[in-house]
Order: C-alpha cells, then structure tokens, then sequence
C-alpha cells in the first residue's frame, strides 16, 4: 500500500497472518456457549456482528510485531432454535465465550412435536390412568404447517401443471378426432 506523507511518497505494506482459532462448543440445556481461544488477543482487538440472516461473525486483529499482524474471523450460522436477541459475549483469560441462549418452547411447539410412549405407557396395558394428561397434537396447526411448506407449494405446482398438460392433451384428441364422416351415395 503506497501513502503520501508530506509529498514524500513511503511504501507501508503490512503483512497478515490469517489464522483459524481453537473452537469448542459447550452445550448445555438452555444455552449453547461457543469458546474461542484467543490467548495473545485483548477485548479491545476483537469484532463480533450478527446480520440480519442470522450469521454471527467474530473477527480479531492483532499486532504482531512492526507491520505484522494477525488476524481470523470465524461465521456461525445462528439457527432459529436460538434466540437471537439475546446473544452475549464474555472475554476472560484468552478465551472469548458466546452465550446462545435458546428458545423456550411454547405449548402450541410442543403440542406440534409427536409424542413417544414411556415405559410407564406400555406396563399400563390399555388401561388409562385418569390422573395423566394426554396430549394429542393440535391437527389444524400441523395442517397449517404442510400447507406452508415448500414442499407442498412444489408438488402442487408440479400437479397444476400435470393436470393442465393432461387436459389439454384430452381436448385437443377430442377435437382432433371428434370430426364426422359423411357417407356418399
């Protein structure tokens, strides 16, 4: 990179060593915490962004010595099990932890996820305890689900368009062929 410095023109080029952090994943129930390990950072020398398609983006630049520095940056993609709102981050003793908090099913979620038998169901042999809930998944919010889905929209697509080709193959045999022979005498 060539500058200008008082008329003078000067040749800074400084020189990166690219680099990929020691990454662990701690995964907890409520929480999932990324540790980066950073032990020749300080705070002030690391970035961290989340964009709006969910991606979390660390980055890190240090000064190595002179005009050598070393720098990474590592991209996450947060999916939507996590709550992206409250995402933090701690830098203590060289290792950057992030903490993604996760979402809290609601009981239309749960009531959508199917349910398992325990071992308790299968002793009880047909017979139901009246004391146990049971829970029966809500069938118009699954529906509602299938009939969002791209998949779906995709099939029923492909079917219009089979349906379409179909009708028209039909109308134009019928024309084609729906003609009347007049005999001579």
């Amino acid at each position: 990179m060539d500058s200008k410095i008082g008329g003078i023109q000067s040749h800074t080029s400084i020189s990166y060593d690219e680099f990929e952090p020691l990454c662990t994943w701690q995964r907890e129930d409520g929480q999932d915490i990324l540790v980066i390990h950073l032990p020749e950072f300080k705070k002030e020398q690391l970035r961290i962004q989340i964009s709006n398609s969910g991606i979390l983006k660390i980055t890190g630049e240090n000064i190595v010595e002179g005009k050598k520095r070393r720098r990474f940056m590592k991209e996450v993609k947060v999916t939507k099990d996590y709550e992206s709102s409250n995402i933090h981050a701690k830098f203590s003793q060289g290792r950057l932890l992030i903490t993604l908090p996760k979402k809290v099913l609601t009981t239309s979620m749960q009531q959508d996820a199917p349910m398992k038998p325990t071992p308790q169901d299968d002793q009880t042999h047909g017979s139901p305890n009246t004391n146990e809930k049971i829970m029966v998944p809500d069938i118009k919010a699954r529906i509602g689900q299938v009939l969002r889905s791209k998949e779906f929209t995709q099939v029923m697509v492909n079917v219009g368009f089979v349906v379409v080709v179909a009708f028209s193959v039909y109308t134009a045999y019928k024309y084609w062929t729906s003609y009347v022979v007049v005999d001579e005498d």
